[in-house]
């Protein structure tokens, strides 16, 4: 695919890190909710949430300064559908990390960035709201990976079904045919 139709390497590399970070940040709440890994894995769900927040804003930033590929044709329904869809992935991305840190926060909590510092708490202890804050971002990572899968397999239905080439435009290293 040439050049000019697809992303570019800052844009494919800020997706697939915020991609692998969203993952691995929800396989640690798994750990943090079942196992016995308590504050390891709350840390770690913690600093990878934190991760994923910084480098959101950042690509969000870099879409609206760097170029963008053409569009790929598609029927004016399927164009508005995939629009929701990018800008509501760009809400929860930063929506999700966001509410659990101000969750913690109510809680009287800090975080610690991978055991390198740690943030404290701005913010006054209030049990009621830390609940609200820490359902709303449970729901709002939910929400957040089953959009994303939703995406790939759009994307995927797009390479394969319709045959858009639109995959090919994000993966690394050309053509996924």
């Amino acid at each position: 695919m040439p050049a000019r139709q697809r992303h570019d390497p800052i844009t494919l590399g800020l997706h697939w890190l915020i991609a692998l970070l969203i993952a691995a940040a929800y396989a640690a709440s798994a750990l943090v909710e079942d196992g016995p890994g308590g504050s390891w894995a709350m840390t770690l769900h913690g600093s990878l949430g934190l991760l994923v927040f910084g480098l959101s804003l950042l690509r969000i930033l870099w879409r609206g300064l760097a170029p963008h590929p053409a569009p790929v044709p598609m029927a004016p329904m399927m164009a508005r559908l995939a629009h929701f869809a990018h800008v509501a992935l760009y809400v929860t991305m930063v929506a999700a990390p966001a509410l659990g840190l101000a969750a913690l926060w109510t809680r009287g909590q800090g975080i610690s960035l991978f055991w390198l510092f740690s943030l404290p708490s701005p913010l006054a202890s209030h049990r009621g709201l830390a609940e609200f804050l820490g359902g709303a971002h449970e729901l709002a990572a939910n929400g957040l990976v089953a959009l994303a899968g939703l995406h790939a397999a759009a994307a995927i239905f797009h390479q394969y079904v319709l045959r858009d080439h639109t995959l090919e435009r994000m993966v690394p290293g050309g053509d996924a045919k």
